[in-house]
């Protein structure tokens, strides 16, 4: 009798156990595919991150300087910034450019529009300032929209971009899989734990410990790297992409603990239930 009741207990644990691991699976999926293999995340964070305004600093400050070898004064760009190459229009173009690198297209950064803009402001700027009467006004100024868009495309294209795309459409694939898998695991110990031991006392005690499992080992790392500020202490040139990168990981870390959360609500409820059902036995 003792023997059984110990392979029960072994049993048990190794259920448990399971299920902590298949849960921190199943978390860990979700959270990955909505937040790290997602195109709506990353733009998401463009916005939070005020990416769009860092990168407007960044671009006028290497165009102005452009501009200068090209007898273009800095009035013209501070024009050209205000009514034009907005934040907004920047942001936009930001969004659309991750949307493809997450979503597996060939991820380039679209200056067709502003190369259009940028023509139309130059020729206006030239005859202004005594400059629309030069007969290769019409190929200089198609080239310096050219070399301009070219900056634009430098200034907003993620380092890499390509091999982040091939990562994340892999990747993808095999999350879905763990995630399908792992949640069959979680329901088979489930099931087993529920309904192959007796008594519910000491089947729920076993749930309990499964998923106070799984909300440990979701907290501890992100929680740590949360409280250290980690991510923040990376070393990144660009303020822009430092923001971005900040901020995409801080948001996976609090992903990672709302989840962690979400399994610390399950104990506590489970916990209740076996506070009554212990009351009930005695």
């Amino acid at each position: 009798m003792n023997k059984t009741k110990k392979i029960r207990s072994v049993v048990a644990v190794m259920l448990s156990f399971l299920l902590s691991v298949c849960l921190v699976a199943v978390a860990g999926s979700l959270v990955l595919r909505n937040t790290v293999l997602s195109g709506s995340y990353a733009k998401k964070i463009v916005s939070s991150c005020d990416l769009g305004e860092k990168k407007s600093e960044e671009l006028k400050t290497q165009l102005v300087s452009y501009g200068n070898a090209c007898n273009i004064g800095e009035d013209f760009f501070d024009v050209f910034f205000k009514n034009t190459l907005t934040t907004t229009f920047i942001e936009n173009d930001l969004k659309a450019y991750y949307n493809e690198i997450f979503y597996g297209v060939n991820a380039k950064v679209d200056t067709a529009q502003l190369e259009r803009l940028l023509k139309e402001a130059l020729i206006k700027y030239a005859e202004e300032n005594g400059y629309s009467d030069e007969e290769t006004l019409e190929e200089d100024v198609e080239l310096i929209a050219g070399e301009m868009g070219e900056i634009y495309s430098g200034v907003l294209s993620l380092p890499g971009a390509s091999k982040i795309s091939s990562v994340i459409l892999k990747t993808r694939d095999y999350i879905d899989i763990v995630m399908y898998v792992s949640s069959c695991a979680v329901m088979v110990a489930s099931f087993m734990l529920t309904f192959m031991f007796k008594p519910k006392t000491y089947s729920t005690r076993y749930l309990i410990y499964g998923w106070s499992g799984a909300c440990l080992m979701l907290l501890a790392a992100p929680l740590y790297l949360r409280v250290t500020n980690l991510i923040g202490k990376v070393n990144i040139v660009s303020k822009a992409l430092y923001s971005f990168v900040v901020a995409f990981g801080n948001g996976v870390l609090n992903a990672f603990i709302i989840s962690a959360c979400a399994c610390a609500a399950v104990t506590a409820v489970l916990s209740l239930i076996y506070i009554r059902l212990s009351k009930k036995a005695e």
